[in-house]
């Protein structure tokens, strides 16, 4: 998941492995930002890497586009579709159009 982002084999000037962004994708959202969804309930707890500043991505659920940034603070914008309830650090919230919260060390 790494061999980009690290640039391992310091060819990514020359263009990106794609089957290996997915790896990278997946550990940015599923382990960095923690998106888990349990019982049809969507909830992040994300943290931030020492050395990053920060990150962001999009996702498609259930029929909703979310963008999601974290840097100091956790950003959550609804971009499309309706209101939404979710969990952020445990804490349930509905999302409807823009929440931010403080990160949690």
């Amino acid at each position: 998941a790494r061999l980009d982002l690290d640039n391992y084999n310091n060819d990514t000037e020359d263009g990106l492995h794609i089957t290996s962004m997915t790896g990278s994708w997946l550990s940015i959202v599923h382990g960095f930002a923690q998106m888990k969804t349990w019982d049809g309930q969507l909830s992040f707890a994300p943290f931030l890497p020492q050395a990053w500043t920060g990150y962001a991505f999009h996702i498609n659920y259930r029929g909703r586009l979310l963008k999601i940034s974290v840097g100091q603070e956790v950003k959550l914008e609804l971009l499309s579709g309706q209101a939404l309830n979710l969990e952020i650090y445990g804490e349930k919230i509905k999302l409807s159009n823009f929440v931010s919260v403080n990160l949690k060390k």
